[in-house]
């Protein structure tokens, strides 16, 4: 399953100069004490979303009113997407997180070329260094791979780039998707005990401080399939016992207020304790429900009411109004822009990348498929006193009964239905689809009367749920998934 590659991080432009080509190929900047280091770390951060992967799972469809631009079509349809490199396009993504790693990977190189300095502020660059490189080859590796299982561990992995790019033409191994996870376990392992909240005062969202490592750690090893790992690591965060409340949000209080901007900054609030990690992206689309492939009314019904043991309002329906397909919904983020001129720039936001929510219902999960279910109730019924109405006190019977299942299934079908609405429109569920062996349908257009004119479906199985490589990537020797 190995391939040799050309890595295209790196632009070769063929100058017929002889002083050109004497030059060192490696514009990296010079790097001398560690604060030179701390301000390249910045630089660690991807400002590409993830998120347009929504578009490919069941939390989207067609809406015949919304503008839709080619590459949403071809994310949607499960096609190669060909037709744009820049924001919301998985080449986007794979351009910014390459470039991401490879600031780590410098930044790593200076802290071995660098002397003397505060010895506990160095060893926190190292570990900050580690955790984006991990983190962001995290990301590529289950936008760009198939889901990590025993099943799927041979299969192609991505290129886990460890030493700065000092040549023009680099090959690298694509590797196996089992090397990647090692590498990544193994750089996020060395990082955690090294990583430090001392260095960032007011800042320290903006970075991957010690809890936010714990929740990277607890979503890795949840997608690795090590629940004891994945309870381990929550816990640092969460405490061992049933939760308390300083992590779960009152849902009711951020989705209330006047205008739909000042909600947004409650959600995405640094100070709140919930939000672990903030990142800022760029996207042209993320933020607006009149562009691409959205959940519709019926989509809302199914994940907020028909699948609602607690048989009371959920506060994080976020719909206000509905057109004919559509449904107007409250935005997580605040959309904002920047001008590179008087009249042009780009769109922008905050996002809250690692929040605590997301820990909470990984050791919910964790819990259910170790048959600790008593854990796992106890923990929703804090959660869920905060997200409904008249929620929370949910007994095991009750929940076996609503979902007519063993006890364990009918645990988890309340669980994966909780991570769908708590990261609606975020893009996690993508994930879930691919872990979980979800199967997906997707109507592409109708008629003048709304009959379907074309679908496709996603099975089980299907080989499409692995992202394509991008195909300036391909055309240069990098390997191709297979299905498309």
């Amino acid at each position: 399953m190995k391939k040799r590659f050309i890595l295209l991080s790196i632009i070769v432009l063929v100058i017929s100069c002889d002083s050109y080509l004497d030059e060192v190929p490696d514009n990296r900047q010079t790097l001398k004490t560690l604060e030179d280091v701390s301000q390249m770390l910045v630089s660690a951060y991807s400002e590409a979303i993830y998120s347009f992967v929504e578009w490919k799972s069941d939390n989207a469809t067609y809406i015949r009113e919304n503008t839709q631009f080619d590459w949403f079509t071809e994310l949607y349809s499960y096609r190669p997407s060909v037709s744009n490199e820049n924001q919301d396009t998985p080449t986007y993504l794979w351009d910014n997180n390459y470039q991401a790693i490879s600031h780590a990977n410098q930044a790593l190189e200076a802290l071995e070329e660098i002397e003397g300095g505060d010895l506990d502020f160095r060893n926190a660059l190292k570990g900050e260094a580690l955790i984006t490189r991990a983190y962001n080859h995290f990301m590529l590796a289950n936008v760009f791979c198939q889901h990590y299982n025993e099943a799927n561990k041979g299969e192609l992995g991505i290129p886990y780039i460890t030493e700065p790019e000092t040549q023009l033409q680099v090959s690298y191994e694509r590797g196996t998707l089992e090397e990647t996870y090692s590498l990544i376990e193994k750089d996020l392992l060395e990082a955690i005990p090294l990583i430090s909240d001392e260095y960032y005062v007011g800042s320290g969202k903006y970075h991957f401080n010690i809890n936010a490592a714990y929740a990277f750690a607890s979503r890795y090893f949840l997608f690795k399939g090590d629940y004891e790992k994945c309870i381990e690591y929550s816990n640092k965060l969460l405490g061992s016992g049933v939760i308390g409340t300083t992590y779960v949000r009152n849902m009711d209080e951020v989705f209330s207020g006047s205008g739909s901007v000042a909600i947004a900054n409650q959600f995405i609030d640094v100070d709140d304790p919930a939000n672990l990690l903030v990142v800022r992206k760029q996207s042209v689309a993320v933020n607006r429900y009149t562009r691409g492939y959205q959940a519709n009314t019926n989509i809302f019904i199914d994940i907020f009411v028909r699948n609602n043991p607690q048989g009371s309002t959920d506060q994080r329906d976020l719909r206000y109004g509905f057109s004919s397909s559509s449904a107007r919904v409250q935005p997580k983020y605040t959309e904002l822009f920047h001008f590179t001129t008087s009249t042009t720039g780009f769109a922008y936001f905050i996002q809250p990348e690692l929040r605590s929510e997301e820990v909470i219902l990984n050791r919910m999960e964790s819990y259910a498929r170790l048959n600790r279910l008593n854990d796992a109730l106890n923990d929703y019924n804090v959660m869920a006193a905060l997200r409904y109405d008249n929620g929370g006190q949910l007994t095991l019977p009750e929940i076996v009964d609503y979902y007519e299942a063993t006890e364990q299934e009918a645990m988890l079908n309340l669980i994966i239905g909780e991570r769908r609405k708590e990261f609606l429109r975020e893009g996690l569920r993508w994930f879930d689809i691919k872990r979980l062996g979800l199967e997906v349908y997707h109507i592409i257009s109708t008629d003048s009367n709304g009959n379907v004119s074309e679908d496709v479906t996603l099975s089980v199985n299907d080989l499409r749920k692995a992202e394509q490589i991008p195909a300036k990537s391909i055309a240069n020797g990098i390997q191709g998934n297979p299905g498309y």
